[in-house]
């Protein structure tokens, strides 16, 4: 059950980021805001879209990676997810900073 759940959130991930990179719905990007954004709005949705969709594709893979190798692997994908968070936030926020 928790293998279709984990399967589950990530085709939802997918879709979040289908929704910003091809259909430009940058409202669902966690503060975001048209008046205080300065870069290209195509380049952003673009990259943050792209870094959603390997986060959904990461989660995908978790259960199948867990069945091949056991409990032991779950560390190493909370580090990894972890990791790929912080840089979707760096990616987020390099936009809002106006050199």
């Amino acid at each position: 059950m928790g293998t279709l759940i984990t399967i589950g959130i990530g085709i939802i991930i997918i879709y979040f980021g289908y929704l910003i990179r091809v259909k430009k719905m940058l409202s669902l990007i966690i503060g975001y805001d048209d008046n205080t954004f300065y870069g290209d709005k195509d380049k952003y949705a673009k990259r943050m879209g792209l870094t959603t969709i390997i986060l959904g594709l990461i989660v995908i893979t978790i259960p199948f990676i867990i069945l091949l190798f056991d409990e032991a692997v779950i560390q190493v994908f909370k580090i990894m997810i972890g990791v790929y968070v912080f840089i979707m936030i760096g990616i987020a926020n390099y936009w809002r900073i106006r050199f």
